[in-house]
C-alpha cells in the first residue's frame, strides 16, 4: 500500500503519532531528498529505517514502475516531501494517478500544511481562499496569472522565493490594488513571522505569501 505522509513544517513536534508508528514498519520510503529525509528520522529516533528512493519531480515518471512493483509485491511504501503535505507543489500526483488506474490502494496521513498554517495565521477572511503555488519568475508572466484571479472571491495564496519575493509584492500590488497582504515565514519555528510586508522585503526564511 501506498502511504502519503505528512511531515512538519519546521517544528519536529508537529509530527503526528501514527506518522512516527508508520515510518518505523515501512519497507520503502520515496523522498523529495534522501538527505533531510534521513536528518528527520533521525529525530524521531527511527532505528530500523526504511529504504530511501530519491522521488523528485525530474525523476518521479521514470520511478513509477519500480514503485508500482514494490506495491504489486505487497510491500508498505511512504511518500514524504521536504517538509509538510505531499503533492502540494512537489511529487507524487502522477503516482497517485498511476495507483487509481492500476486500482492500488492508497491513503494519506495528514498533518503540517505550509499553506493552511498562512492562512489561518493570515488574520484575513479564510470562508474562501486559492492555491496559486509558485508563481512564475518573469514578472509579466506573473501578472498574467495574477489577472486571472483578480476577480475570484477569496484570499490567495502562494510560494515564493526570497530571492524574488520583493518583485512579487509588487506586482500583486499592482494587479490587487490596495490588497491586504500577509508575508509568512519559518511557520513553527521559534522566529515566526507574519507581517504586513514593504516591498523593499528580502528574508531567507521559507516564505508564503497570503493576500486579498
Amino acid at each position: 500500500m501506498l502511504y502519503i505522509i505528512s511531515t512538519p513544517i519546521g517544528n519536529i513536534g508537529d509530527i503526528s503519532l501514527r506518522a512516527i508508528e508508520l515510518l518505523k514498519n515501512l519497507d520503502y520510503l520515496l523522498c523529495e531528498d534522501t538527505r533531510v529525509t534521513g536528518v528527520l528520522l533521525n529525530k524521531l529516533g527511527i532505528v530500523n529505517k526504511p529504504k530511501l528512493i530519491s522521488f523528485y519531480e525530474e525523476v518521479e515518471s521514470s520511478k513509477i514502475p519500480e514503485v508500482v512493483s514494490y506495491l504489486k509485491d505487497n510491500k508498505k511504501v511512504g511518500l514524504v516531501s521536504d517538509a509538510g503535505t505531499p503533492l502540494i507543489s512537489d511529487p507524487g500526483w502522477l503516482l497517485v494517478r498511476k495507483c487509481q488506474s492500476e486500482n492500488l490502494p492508497y491513503t494519506s496521513l495528514p498533518g503540517a500544511s505550509s499553506v493552511i498554517n498562512a492562512v489561518v495565521l493570515s488574520g484575513l477572511p479564510v470562508s474562501k481562499f486559492s492555491f496559486l503555488g509558485f508563481l512564475p519568475k518573469k514578472s509579466g508572466q506573473r501578472i498574467k496569472l495574477l489577472e486571472k484571479y483578480k476577480d475570484i472571491d477569496g484570499i490567495k495564496v502562494c510560494f515564493e522565493s526570497p530571492y524574488r519575493v520583493s518583485k512579487t509584492l509588487s506586482d500583486i500590488r499592482l494587479v490587487f490594488e490596495g490588497a491586504e497582504i500577509r508575508v509568512c515565514r519559518n511557520m513553527t519555528k521559534k522566529n515566526e513571522v507574519v507581517e504586513d510586508p514593504s516591498d523593499s522585503y528580502i528574508d531567507k526564511g521559507e516564505i508564503v505569501i497570503v493576500f486579498l
